[in-house]
């Protein structure tokens, strides 16, 4: 197990499974061919899901495959209780331990094979019939059972060890958590505060209240209040095996004085501080160490054998240090580590005050190489690291190389449609969302696109041209194709033109 110790990526966390963030997939992949003689009409027709997961199993050997880890599916079933935002979860761990996005709330629909009448209850449940199909669709046709074993079966196992202990751990914290509720009077950020002083200090940073209220919490970002109830859920649901009341207990503990406590809450606030200004440091020292020590023989050796790889990825995203934090992350939890925080990217490419200033901030090509180099360990072999690495990094590039191919032909009709809204958030976001299945579209608001999708603060009113552009590209997947795109592109640019004109 790649756990990234001492390779320049930060020390691996005692709550690594905990505080995942995750890459949100919007744009869904391209619809089936469409019959002979159907039009398409900009507006009406929308990029839908390709009903893959619809599809019957591609392995025929996929049920006996599925009935030799029957007795964990059916753990997995009794674990969740059938539940579909449970079923979900798991199935997105599965897909991003083999590096893959996790997968959309249509596709879980449609391998699950609910109905609208299955969809209509408060708390959907899953039979176990449903659950048991399910997995055999995810049996690939070269798949074997071994193979199924050790890229499903173990995750799913694992989730289900991670359940059963949050379940008894949570039971033990029930009743301090009622009493710091109480302190901070159910307030968003008291219980933000607090969740954040679980977290390695250099990882707090990367987390905004209103993500983390949208992707740990399941509230719209602007949520002032939670309830007891609910916040307790889904700090359960967050808890990994490694985590335990015993050590959560203080923390608990200390923001209950934060919040009743005015002078608690000033030593909180100035220790906070001093261990953010002790961190940067550390990280500026290290930066320093690492010029001066330099790579091992070994490690440059082995990233020599993928100059080409490493040369692909640069030239697919022009260096944007954006794209290459995601390309780490990525290949970080395809090995089941945590996601790297900002400070450590830029502390593996060496950023320089310089490099920070540029729009977009991008590093060389030696300085990924660098990168690449920090990460070898030392007893890697050349082909345990293309398995583990590079295999990861070919995906990225295939992707961000589509991206930059279908962005050159759609940015003058993106230019276009910010200069006609004056870069409005709210119109930008009315484009993008019409190229979502509408069954997606009631769980995104214009907060968390703008938080998740555009990386700007939730509440901007406007998004530069770059930005946009630069942020709309790496939300895209291979599956997206611009002339798909123009399509509705160009009935946005001409309903906003036709409101200027009527306006005048």
């Amino acid at each position: 197990e790649r756990t990234w110790q001492g390779n320049g990526l930060g020390e691996e966390s005692e709550h690594r499974g905990v505080f995942k963030m995750w890459m949100l997939r919007l744009l869904s992949p391209a619809e089936a061919d469409k019959p002979p003689g159907q039009v398409i009409e900009p507006g009406r027709n929308k990029i839908k899901l390709k009903p893959t997961a619809a599809l019957p199993p591609s392995n025929v050997n996929a049920k006996a495959i599925v009935e030799k880890f029957g007795s964990s599916i059916e753990a997995m079933h009794a674990a969740t209780g059938g539940q579909l935002d449970q079923i979900h979860f798991i199935l997105s761990c599965v897909a991003e331990s083999n590096g893959k996005p996790p997968p959309p709330p249509n596709t879980v629909v449609l391998l699950l094979e609910l109905e609208k009448e299955d969809l209509a209850e408060p708390n959907v449940r899953v039979s176990i019939v449903q659950l048991l199909k399910a997995f055999q669709k995810l049996v690939k046709p070269d798949d074997s059972e071994k193979n199924f074993e050790e890229k499903v079966i173990r995750v799913v196992e694992n989730q289900i060890k991670r359940h059963r202990h949050a379940a008894i751990e949570i039971e033990k914290l029930k009743e301090p958590f009622k009493e710091l509720h109480g302190a901070c009077g159910g307030k968003t950020k008291g219980l933000y505060d607090f969740f954040m002083e679980l977290l390695p200090i250099d990882q707090r940073s990367q987390y905004t209240m209103e993500m983390w209220t949208a992707m740990v919490m399941k509230l719209p970002p602007a949520t002032d209040k939670i309830g007891l109830q609910h916040f307790t859920d889904n700090f359960r649901d967050s808890m990994d095996t490694t985590d335990n009341a015993a050590s959560i207990m203080p923390k608990v503990q200390l923001h209950i004085g934060v919040n009743t406590d005015p002078a608690k809450r000033k030593a909180w606030e100035e220790e906070t501080k001093t261990l953010f200004l002790e961190m940067q440091a550390k990280l500026a020292q290290e930066a320093e160490e690492d010029k001066s020590k330099g790579p091992s023989d070994h490690q440059i050796k082995i990233v020599a054998a993928f100059a080409a790889e490493v040369a692909a990825l640069h030239l697919a995203c022009d260096g944007r240090v954006a794209v290459l934090h995601e390309v780490f992350c990525t290949v970080a939890q395809a090995n089941n580590g945590p996601r790297l925080p900002p400070p450590a990217m830029g502390h593996l490419l060496e950023l320089t005050q310089e490099d920070m200033k540029k729009a977009p901030v991008s590093a060389s090509k030696e300085q990924l190489t660098k990168a690449f180099q920090k990460i070898v360990k030392q007893d890697e072999s050349l082909e345990k690291f293309k398995a583990n690495v590079i295999a990861v990094v070919e995906g990225c590039t295939r992707k961000a190389g589509h991206a930059a191919e279908q962005i050159s032909k759609l940015r003058p009709a993106l230019s276009d449609l910010h200069k006609s809204c004056g870069g409005a958030a709210q119109a930008l976001f009315n484009f993008f969302m019409d190229l979502v299945p509408e069954d997606q579209r009631p769980g995104l608001s214009l907060e968390q696109w703008n938080g998740m999708v555009m990386k700007i603060h939730p509440k901007s009113e406007t998004i530069p041209l770059e930005h946009f552009i630069y942020s709309f590209q790496d939300s895209m997947d291979e599956s997206d194709e611009a002339d798909k795109i123009l399509p509705v592109l160009e009935k946005h640019i001409a309903n906003l033109q036709a409101t200027s004109v009527g306006g005048e």
